[in-house]
Formats: structure tokens, C-alpha cells, sequence
């Protein structure tokens, strides 16, 4: 399998790649395949296999010659393996790419160059989300300082220096679902210099551990967030967003897994405030979902509400769109159906009508997880 020579940057930085696998027959090769066929030569390619059933191995034997270590034998989890991958690794850098995740054709290319520029001791990119092959969203983060209430960069498309893994540890393993997010959090606190690579380097596909296991993903990651944000200069502002990321979290997780119960929790909710009529702000996926949600609990929808000018006066979703000054003569309920703004949304809300009744997604999550059915 030849590796094409990229003649941009110098090829003296070798990179480890480590790829902890169990059962993963379905995906593996195409997560093999997009490591050799990377255009950036000096790699060192490890696989630590959790002594598969499937059909893993055999796969894995069909590139026995260009991997540089295969591991396979019982352990104890995904994070003693990578932890074992690492104890291996020779490389400057290290990458982990998990067995069903998939590398763009120049992605160590890309980290290389940076990390050659910067010398940054994490290096992250993008990474495009995947569902049955089918793209379904960006994992990207603009602002690093979001890790302080949630795992804000990709962990399959994020290197880490190998002096950094000897000085600071590897992967807490008292975690089952969130130790990478532990990791990036407790590196960030040392004040490590982390660098972005604004593009997409890696494929990365849904479904993993952290959606097997949601609720002990949640809790996880509010442990660790409450822990680390002892450190933080602006703790009272991010202890808010790390709640609201938390309830967040149980609102997507009954919108997942029981989504009538999720409906019954809103009725619940809007009957509680005399709510007869609602209007949704955000005209993305959530309020795409909190319109069908609203239409099967019979609740009335005057229209959706964005501030991106090029969607007001539109009908979105069969509804009309218009500007926040809708507001200001409105008198029923608001329905946040935004993520990543929601605070500064529901503050831009008060300033226009302070007696507007406003529900986010995270104020939903806090009702099912304390009041409603889990």
C-alpha cells in the first residue's frame, strides 16, 4: 500500500496512530484503509484489539504488514486500551482514531504542518458527523473555552504530544464514557497550549459508547466539569452553563429514547403556566422537532422566530418566520429551540418583552430528569 510523499512540509515528526477495536467488523477496515492511505509517511500504526469475536482480527490480519503493532488479548475497557496504545506509541505525536472513525486522506498532513508552525501541545480539528453513511452535522469548536461544561473538540480528530501523555497521565479510568473529555479538560487547566486546525480531518460516526450509554455519559461529564471548574476565573458563568449543558443532555436523551414521555413532560410544563399558544425561536433541527412536538400536543403555534435576517419573512417548515420585534406585543410562551446561544438568546428575549413566558431545552431536560419519568 503506497503512501503518497507530500512535498509541503518535512516528514521528520513521526506519528503514532493508535486504534482500540472490539467486535468492529462492520467498520475497521474502512478505518484501517484511511490510515494507510494517508499522504503523510512517518507513521507508526498500533491497533490494540479487546481479543474480538467477530470478525475483527481477521480483518485486521489482512494488513498485518503495514500495521507496525497488533495487540489483541482481553482487557479491561476503551480506555485501559488506549491507555496501552499509548505505552507503546514511539511517535512525537499522538493521534487515536476509534475503529469505526475515519481519517480525510491528508489529516496527519494537515496536523503535522501545525504542529511544525505552533509546536501546540494538543492539536485539534473538525470533524464531520456521521449515520448510516450519510453526513449529518460538523463537530467543530471556535472557542476552546467552551471545554469548561462540554466536551467542545472531537476526540477522534485531536493529536497530543507524547511528552505531554509522560508528564500529565493518560486517561482517567475511573470513567467509563467521559475520560477524554477528563483529559482535554485537565490539559487545558495546566495550560497547555492547544492549536486548531480549522477543517475537517476526520469522518466520525454516531452510535459509539457515549450513545450506548447516555445517562452515564451526563453524569460523567458534569462530575468532571464540577471538578475543574474550581480552576476557572469566571466560575460563576460557566457553573450556569454547565447545569443547563447537563439538563440539555437529558432533554436529547428523551428525545432519543422516549420521546412520549418527553411530550407528556412539555404538556406538563405548558398546562402548568397557562401556556395556550407558543412561538419557537430557531429554525434548525430543534425547531424543526419542538414544531412536531408542539403539533402533537395540540399546542398552537403562531411562528418561528431567528435572528438571521435571511430566514425572517419565509416560511420555514410550512410556518412563517419573523424577527425578534414579533415579540414585543406577543403574549404567550416562547420556546428556546436553540443549543449552543440559548443564555444570550432568552436575555435578548427579556429585554424585548419581560413577561413572555420562556422555556429552553435545558429548562425541559430539568423537568424530566427531577420530575419526569426516567
Amino acid at each position: 500500500m503506497t503512501k503518497m510523499e507530500n512535498p509541503y512540509i518535512d516528514e521528520n515528526v513521526k506519528v503514532s496512530i493508535i486504534t482500540v477495536s472490539y467486535n468492529a467488523e462492520r467498520t475497521i477496515e474502512q478505518t484501517i484503509k484511511s490510515v494507510l492511505d494517508q499522504t503523510y509517511k512517518n507513521i507508526e500504526y498500533i491497533i490494540i484489539d479487546g481479543a474480538s469475536i467477530d470478525l475483527t482480527r481477521q480483518i485486521i490480519n489482512k494488513y498485518q504488514s503495514y500495521i507496525d503493532i497488533v495487540i489483541s488479548e482481553k482487557d479491561e475497557g476503551l480506555y485501559y486500551a488506549m491507555n496501552k496504545g499509548i505505552s507503546y506509541a514511539k511517535g512525537e505525536i499522538i493521534g487515536i482514531l476509534n475503529s469505526d472513525d475515519i481519517y480525510t486522506e491528508k489529516a496527519v498532513s494537515k496536523v503535522v504542518e501545525y504542529y511544525q508552525k505552533t509546536n501546540a501541545d494538543v492539536i485539534y480539528g473538525s470533524a464531520q458527523w456521521i449515520e448510516q453513511d450519510k453526513e449529518i452535522g460538523i463537530y467543530r469548536c471556535d472557542n476552546i473555552e467552551e471545554l469548561w461544561y462540554r466536551m467542545a473538540i472531537p476526540h477522534p480528530a485531536t493529536f497530543v504530544k507524547a511528552e505531554v501523555y509522560k508528564k500529565y497521565g493518560g486517561f482517567n479510568t475511573k470513567y467509563q464514557i467521559a475520560a477524554d473529555y477528563e483529559l482535554m479538560l485537565r490539559l487545558y487547566c495546566n495550560c497547555l497550549k492547544f492549536g486548531h486546525v480549522d477543517e475537517i480531518i476526520t469522518y466520525f460516526r454516531t452510535g459509539g459508547t457515549s450513545h450506548q450509554n447516555p445517562k452515564v455519559g451526563m453524569e460523567e461529564a458534569k462530575e468532571i466539569a464540577l471538578h475543574y471548574i474550581t480552576q476557572c476565573n469566571q466560575k460563576k458563568y460557566y457553573l450556569k452553563k454547565i447545569y443547563n449543558k447537563y439538563y440539555e443532555s437529558y432533554f436529547r436523551y428523551f428525545w432519543n429514547d422516549d420521546r412520549q414521555a418527553l411530550e407528556k413532560g412539555i404538556g406538563i410544563i405548558l398546562d402548568r403556566q397557562s401556556v395556550e399558544s407558543i412561538v419557537i425561536w430557531g429554525t434548525g433541527k430543534w425547531g424543526h422537532c419542538m414544531r412536531s412536538i408542539m403539533q402533537n400536543i395540540n399546542v398552537k403555534i403562531e411562528c418561528f422566530i431567528d435572528n438571521d435576517k435571511s430566514k425572517q419573512h419565509h416560511v420555514v417548515y410550512g410556518m412563517a418566520t419573523n424577527s425578534p420585534e414579533f415579540l414585543k406585543d406577543y403574549a404567550g410562551g416562547i420556546l428556546v429551540a436553540v443549543s449552543r446561544y440559548a443564555d444570550e438568546i432568552t436575555e435578548q428575549i427579556r429585554k424585548i418583552n419581560s413577561n413572555l413566558f420562556v422555556l429552553t431545552l435545558s429548562d425541559i431536560g430539568k423537568y424530566m430528569r427531577n420530575e419526569g419519568r426516567e
